[in-house]
């Protein structure tokens, strides 16, 4: 083997060995750490419970996960968990309901019982004695951050939030952007979007309204909505594969969650609270409105009695994943520091 052969193994085996250094340092909890279990009503709920070193009691932080059948295993919420005990908070992060080893039934869960999922976390952590009852935080992931302040509204116990690209708009003007990109994304003309974005709301809001009431939903207005789609599918270019044929048949479980969901406004319960909130964002997000989300946050510190603070990373995505990250768990390397030290200033 040559020298130069000899020199590549080294390096190589270097970089290796570092990468397997920075996933222990950013996945592993590095404190006691146990699994816990509490109830959400009569929904048990399972997560993973960890502490720094010392005698306490500690600031804390509930993770709260993202959309879909998440679980406490998921690495970057692992990631933005190890970077809070790093940071001297206790942490809690748990299954969502009817995911992993949590009870209940994700497909007809709302956010009502996301929420009181997390209000039920909360109290935990404030029912221990070692934990600063008085200094107990949110670490909202995507969808969790539509209902972060509910959470501090329903509880009265939350100290801050730190929403990691959480949406602070409506559910709807939200999805909104996200199936847009979803259409372009299919090939769909820029030029055809808005008709197929209306009747996809005038859709959702169908649902919401049959939801309240099922006597709306075989009435005129499912009727005229699945015209226009059939109108759409044949003259719109691609439609018929980004639209369906027809608005879903009644099912009193799916109508009822969209009644709750689709009406959803964060800012509701933001006017409720006072505790200091950080969003994070990814400046080419394509599930999050990014711009939007950012102008209505500063029109809002307007009216908010707390404190508001953004941070906007302009090149990346929802993830917020960057090659640059490769030894900060994934993101840029300001944004664990940033984010740990962000917290440690709410409860000086």
């Amino acid at each position: 083997m040559t020298k130069l052969a000899k020199l590549f193994g080294t390096v190589l085996a270097l970089v290796l060995v570092l990468a397997a250094y920075n996933v222990a340092r950013h996945l592993v909890f590095w404190g006691s750490t146990e699994t816990v279990s509490f109830s959400s009503g009569d929904v048990p709920i399972v997560g993973t419970f960890a502490k720094p070193d010392g005698d306490g009691p500690f600031p804390a932080v509930v993770v709260l996960l993202g959309s879909g059948p998440e679980t406490r295993s998921g690495p970057a919420y692992r990631v933005n968990a190890s970077n809070m005990l790093r940071h001297g908070f206790a942490i809690l992060i748990f299954d969502k309901r009817g995911s992993g080893d949590s009870g209940g039934d994700l497909d007809t869960a709302t956010f009502e019982d996301f929420a009181a999922d997390a209000a039920a976390a909360v109290r935990f952590l404030a029912s221990r004695n070692d934990i600063d009852t008085s200094r107990i935080g949110l670490l909202a992931n995507s969808e969790s951050g539509w209902y972060s302040a509910q959470v501090a509204a329903d509880t009265g116990q939350v100290a801050f939030i730190i929403n990691r690209v959480g949406p602070p708009l409506p559910w709807i003007d939200t999805v909104l952007w996200e199936v847009r990109n979803e259409y372009l994304d299919a090939g769909i003309a820029d030029s055809d979007l808005e008709p197929l974005l209306a009747v996809s709301a005038r859709r959702w809001r169908f649902y919401a309204a049959a939801g309240q009431n099922p006597e709306f939903a075989e009435g005129p207005e499912r009727d005229a909505i699945n015209a226009e789609l059939e109108r759409l599918r044949q003259t719109v270019p691609l439609a018929d594969e980004v639209l369906p044929a027809k608005a879903k048949e009644y099912d009193a479980d799916f109508y009822h969650s969209y009644a709750i969901d689709a009406v959803y406004d964060p800012a509701r319960y933001m006017r409720q609270i006072d505790i200091p909130l950080l969003y994070v964002f990814g400046g080419v997000d394509v599930n999050i409105p990014t711009q939007d989300s950012v102008a209505f946050l500063e029109t809002f510190k307007g009216e908010y009695r707390g404190s508001i603070d953004v941070r906007v990373y302009p090149e990346l995505g929802h993830p917020l994943a960057t090659w640059r990250g490769l030894f900060h768990g994934g993101y840029p390397p300001d944004y664990l520091t940033f984010v740990g030290e962000w917290a440690q200033s709410q409860i000086k």
